[in-house]
Order: structure tokens, then sequence, then C-alpha cells
């Protein structure tokens, strides 16, 4: 098998994979298929709090950022870095062939270095930032090497989501709003849609019958309702299906 036909194979194989799964939150809504899933609740109460990226091929923490943050700058930054301080970070990671680093490569002209040399360095500084310790490149994904197989967009009010605790919740990725402002949040959610829409994910297979689900989760100050009007428009023209969770009162009910 050609290289091609290779690639056009396995998006299909990742694609199929997720199809009931994505079948049943379209059908159901999200709130209705995560009352579903045996032990949901896992996927709020991590204790891995790490900073790492978006990218649904890295769920090893629930403190999401494009790059690790690398994109964040002025009182956007400032923002982001108080609120995690406040809330603990444990370390930052940063990750091969991110895309966040190639756009902040391509942005500064920073040419002469690679991306995964752009990503470390990214990482080492808002470690520093934060005053913890930078944990390392990781190498291998929780993805296919060459695409991103996501299908769904987590823009996260809790603060503490990573849906890799639970099985039956699909791998996407991550905006972790809860520490963002609106303006970053909506940055960072417009890079996850350019990246699903583009070459490098599932591309023009997103249909109006099987679109991208961009999944608001409400919690704490930040109401599902609130950021779904945050995001109105920003797809485009573009298949998406924007679905809310709200966590609210299972979190007050925790408290």
């Amino acid at each position: 098998m050609n290289p091609e036909h290779e690639h056009q194979a396995q998006l299909e194989h990742e694609w199929k994979k997720q199809s009931l799964t994505i079948e049943a939150i379209l059908s159901q809504g999200m709130e209705a298929y995560a009352q579903s899933v045996e032990g949901v609740d896992a996927a709020f109460e991590t204790e891995d709090h790490t900073l790492c990226c978006i990218d649904e091929g890295t769920p090893f923490g629930d403190r999401r950022s494009a790059g690790s943050g690398i994109l964040v700058e002025g009182d956007d930054r400032a923002t982001f870095i108080e609120n995690l301080k406040r809330v603990g970070v444990k370390e930052v990671t940063s990750h091969a062939g991110c895309g966040a680093a190639a756009l902040y490569r391509e942005k500064m002209g920073l040419t002469g270095q690679s991306v995964d040399e752009v990503a470390q360095e990214g990482a080492r500084r808002i470690a520093q930032e934060l005053g913890v310790p930078y944990k390392g490149h990781l190498t291998e994904l929780a993805r296919p090497k060459d695409f991103h197989s996501a299908r769904v967009v987590y823009v996260d009010g809790t603060g503490s989501f990573n849906p890799a605790a639970v099985e039956g919740l699909p791998a996407g990725f991550v905006v972790s709003r809860k520490f963002m402002t609106p303006e970053q949040s909506k940055v960072e959610v417009g890079i996850a849609l350019s990246i699903a829409f583009g070459d490098h994910g599932f591309g023009k297979k997103f249909s109006d019958r099987e679109p991208l689900v961009v999944v608001a989760i409400g919690g704490g100050e930040l109401t599902a309702e609130q950021m779904m009007h945050e995001l109105m428009g920003l797809a485009g023209d573009r298949p998406v299906r924007l679905e809310k969770w709200e966590r609210k009162e299972v979190l007050e009910k925790a408290a």
C-alpha cells in the first residue's frame, strides 16, 4: 500500500472508530449522553494538574492551552498565569510536532530553530513564570502520528476536566477556558477548529450530517450558556455543532 492510501485507510479507521459515540452525542445531546457514561464524574476529579497542550494526543493534565501557552501574550498571558498560580500547577510539558509552536515560530521569524526546539523553549519559559518544573518533551502521542483524529473540541469552564480519565468520552482538543480571558479562549478554540478542518485533521470528512462537535462545559462562575454565547459565529460556515454540558449543580453538591 502506498503512503497516501495507507494514510486514507488510517483516517477512515479512526473516523469509524468514533462514529457510534459521536452519533449518540448528536442524537441525545452531550448532557444526556454524558449521564449515560459510567463513572463520568472521574473526568473532573483528576489530580494531574499539568499544563499541557490542547492537542488530543497529549491528555496528560487538566490545565490545557495551545502549545502550553506559547501564543499567549500581554494581559491575556498575565491573567492566564495569575489564574494558574491561584489554582496550582504541578509542571509543564511540550510535545513533538506542536501546531501552536509552529505558528509561534512563523510569527516570530524563528526559522533557525525547529518547531520542537521552539515548543520546548516556550514551555520552559512559562514553567519559569509559573515557578514549576518543565517536565519534558513528549514524543509519544495518544493519537496517530501524522494527523489529528479529534472529532470533538471541549471548552472547559471547570478547570478540572480530562476526557482521557473516562472510557466512553471521545478524545478531543481541550481548551481550559476557566483560566483564560474570553479573547484567549476564542483564539485557542479557533486554532483547534483550524486543525480539525485542515489537512492535518479530518478536514472535509466533517459535514452537516457529521459535524465537528464543540462542547461548552459549564461550572462555577462560567456557565455553558455563557461560553456558547462567546463561541457563536466562530465556526463561520464550517459544519460545527455547539453542545452544552452544565456541571454547575454537580460541583455545588460536591462542595
